[in-house]
């Protein structure tokens, strides 16, 4: 029965967001809320239970998860396979990368502060997980990375050397000595949501109102949201990436690491 309700949601949202389209894999339907269809599983159980988590250890704005049910295989091609309805709340704003320039540079300045303090609290979250692997998704279990092996599941792993070793240049100095955090692992320009703000002089302008899209969320090394950031670097303009520079800088230096990861891409790693 929740299957039939989402699937004509679905349907609904779909004449009324985008007539004309086809159903988007994450649609936005009525009673504020968007609907991930079609997804695979075990990564919408990662997206929930990191949504979950990031609700309970900090104040970043994410959706709240609604409900997540599984269809059961009941055919041949796509339908062989189960599928997974992801339901959370909208949430106010656009994506950064259809309004980047529109904002000026104090409205950078703010949302710099904003992800700075957002970063900071995603790194304090506790691991109460598979204790005895140190890189996993949230719920102990295996990564799903675009990046590494295409989406295939890897790990949990014991340690970086461990995680390493499933990439390139796996003895390059860059790739070992790291803390292990919290991870969102796909913060770029389309998953950063901003919407009008009061700044702190009391000026009108542009903030932060939301982090989405957490599917591959996990425990990694400390670089691992910076070089992803970087990853589609050349989509963005000069001043976001100055932006993300100066973001992650407050945590280290991870220049090297993503000259490492740049070669790797150069290789059509994770494309």
């Amino acid at each position: 029965m929740r299957i039939a309700a989402y699937d004509m949601l679905l349907k609904l949202g779909q004449r009324k967001y985008n007539p004309g389209g086809a159903v988007a894999r994450v649609q936005r339907v009525p009673f504020g809320l968007y609907i991930r269809s079609r997804g695979n599983p075990d990564r919408c159980r990662n997206e929930f239970n990191a949504l979950q988590m990031v609700q309970k250890y900090t104040s970043i704005p994410v959706p709240k998860p609604v409900d997540l049910v599984v269809k059961e295989p009941s055919g041949t091609g796509a339908a062989s396979r189960p599928q997974a309805y992801l339901v959370t709340t909208r949430l106010p704003g656009s994506p950064i990368a259809l309004c980047e320039d529109i904002l000026s540079d104090d409205d950078y300045r703010h949302i710099a502060a904003q992800l700075k303090d957002y970063l900071a609290q995603l790194r304090a979250i506790p691991k109460t997980v598979n204790p005895d692997m140190a890189i996993c998704n949230t719920l102990g279990e295996a990564c799903s990375e675009p990046r590494i092996r295409d989406w295939q599941p890897i790990g949990p792993f014991r340690d970086e050397a461990a995680f390493s070793a499933m990439m390139r240049f796996p003895d390059d100095p860059a790739r070992r000595g790291h803390k292990i955090v919290f991870t969102h692992a796909d913060l770029n320009a389309r998953n950063i949501l901003i919407d009008r703000a009061v700044h702190a002089d009391g000026r009108h302008g542009y903030g932060v109102s939301g982090i989405v899209d957490w599917e591959t969320a996990g425990f990694y090394p400390e670089y691992w949201d910076y070089t992803k950031a970087m990853f589609e670097g050349f989509r963005w303009r000069r001043r976001y990436l100055n932006v993300v520079k100066d973001v992650f800088s407050a945590f280290g230096d991870y220049s090297q690491e993503l000259n490492v990861e740049t070669e790797s891409w150069a290789l059509a790693d994770g494309i």
